[in-house]
């Protein structure tokens, strides 16, 4: 995508003590593993440059400054000090963020839409987070966060977020979201809708760590030499993404309400009784889009095994004991997962068969959420040699409520620059006030192709087959 009149700025927060915040056990993984996240906020707006650099530009820079003082682990640096024990995100006077500025003549209403785009359109959407040396402690310090805000002149304006998963899972990155574009959307207001119960929570003194995970995580980061005397992250791709695209599936509310009646069905003719467990949205799309991403690769003979694994993120925050506020800011998730032979799930009930396995582990992780947590990457290494999939997202976190007074988005996107996997995000729906879902997809082109024909082929079967059973009961 051609980019003109880029601007690069250093946006430093009005005013803030020096601070600190060690990092937890939630955090300590993403070390390891750290791939910052590239999401783009995609906003439908008939803008003149003159309009976007004398109004809305301002406004965006200062809200944010302000949004800043409340969110100074996002303005901080991580590093790995010898007075701390484990890495510590440190703020001190003068710390900025990046700041970038664009214009793009790309068309914007390609961006916005649900069918394949090239992944790499996104690309210039979004910064990179550069590491740098402390000009005093000569230590190496990984910024944490940079957004870019593009104008697509008379069409709309792309806010590109890039956070590091370090400091903040996806529900504190969508915080951070919205609390910033409340601001804005309420400067110059006599009130504001910023409510005290609305602040970040940086409280980490209740989180208990009962089964030694910290030390666990520190000695697994130990053997990657992430270490305090050698503090050096993996590096994050920056090249072009080959033959990958992006597009969104959409799980209509009714669909998905049908689907659930059809999986239910199935279960008690199977098992003579219901589910044990709530047969939610969340775990009938998953089943079926896990199910439909298998078929994919099948048919387009990609490598695999015999074993099926996919892993679905659940939010600790209410769950633990004591519970965390639900506006605490920082990781606080644990993985669900499971695991079936794939000739089940490719066979006639393999959606019934995902959707039980994906309930039990959920419902399993959710009634003792750190029970095996410091195992983490003992499971993880088990088999890394066998295909993942990750549920990535989830609809609870409003991405499309995100709105700094023009609307809410027209498009939100999560871009993954990793070559090697395919991913799969969750979210609420744009174009829809109901419960329906978006489904984005990230695959190869010929993947990509296959999974588009069967996802929107298996469900057509199955609503068919699921209304005449409906008929056929009637008579």
């Amino acid at each position: 995508m051609y980019l003109s009149n880029v601007k690069s700025h250093h946006l430093q927060v009005l005013s803030l003590a020096q601070t600190s915040l060690p990092l937890t056990f939630f955090d300590l993984p993403e070390l390891g593993l750290d791939c910052p996240v590239h999401c783009v906020y995609l906003y439908q707006l008939q803008c003149s440059k003159t309009h976007f650099t004398d109004s809305i530009l301002p406004d965006m820079k200062h809200s944010l400054s302000l949004t800043l003082q409340h969110f100074f682990s996002l303005v901080g640096n991580l590093t790995w000090s010898p007075q701390s024990a484990v890495p510590e995100i440190v703020y001190v006077d003068g710390d900025s963020i990046s700041f970038r500025v664009a214009e793009s003549s790309f068309n914007f209403n390609h961006l916005c839409g649900n069918h394949p785009r090239d992944a790499n359109d996104f690309a210039s959407l979004t910064s990179h987070l550069v590491p740098r040396y402390s000009s005093t402690t000569a230590e190496v310090q990984y910024p944490l966060l940079a957004l870019q805000v593009t104008l697509f002149p008379n069409s709309g304006i792309c806010v590109g977020v890039t956070m590091s998963h370090i400091p903040a899972d996806g529900m504190s990155s969508t915080h951070f979201m919205k609390f910033w574009a409340s601001v804005c959307s309420n400067l110059g207001q006599k009130t504001t809708t910023l409510l005290p119960d609305f602040l970040p929570s940086f409280d980490r003194t209740t989180i208990i760590d009962p089964q030694g995970i910290e030390t666990a995580y520190l000695n697994y980061l130990k053997t990657i030499n992430i270490t305090q005397q050698s503090f050096t992250l993996p590096s994050t791709p920056t090249g072009p993404v080959h033959d990958k695209v992006v597009a969104t599936f959409i799980m209509d509310f009714n669909n998905i309400v049908k689907l659930k009646k059809w999986v239910l069905r199935r279960t008690i003719e199977q098992n003579k009784k219901e589910p044990y467990f709530n047969l939610t949205s969340l775990i009938v799309t998953s089943a079926y889009v896990w199910v439909c991403l298998i078929k994919a690769m099948e048919s387009v003979n990609v490598l695999d095994s015999s074993r099926e694994h996919i892993v679905i993120p659940v939010d600790c925050r209410t769950r633990l004991d004591p519970a965390l506020p639900v506006t605490y800011f920082g990781n606080c998730i644990v993985n669900s997962c499971a695991t079936i032979d794939k000739n089940d799930l490719v066979g006639e009930d393999g959606i019934v068969i995902a959707a039980e396995m994906i309930g039990k582990a959920i419902q399993t992780t959710c009634k003792n959420v750190l029970d095996g947590a410091e195992n983490l990457f003992a499971n993880i290494f088990s088999v890394e040699s066998e295909r993942v999939f990750e549920i990535n997202g989830s609809p609870k976190m409003g991405a499309y409520d995100v709105n700094f007074g023009w609307g809410r988005p027209k498009k939100y996107e999560v871009i993954y620059i990793d070559d090697d996997c395919g991913y799969i995000t969750l979210s609420d729906c744009g174009d829809s006030t109901d419960r329906s879902l978006e489904v984005s997809v990230t695959l190869k082109r010929l993947e990509m192709d296959a999974f588009a024909s069967i996802f929107h082929d298996t469900l057509n079967n199955l609503l068919n087959a699921s209304s005449a059973m409906s008929l056929l009961s009637k008579y």
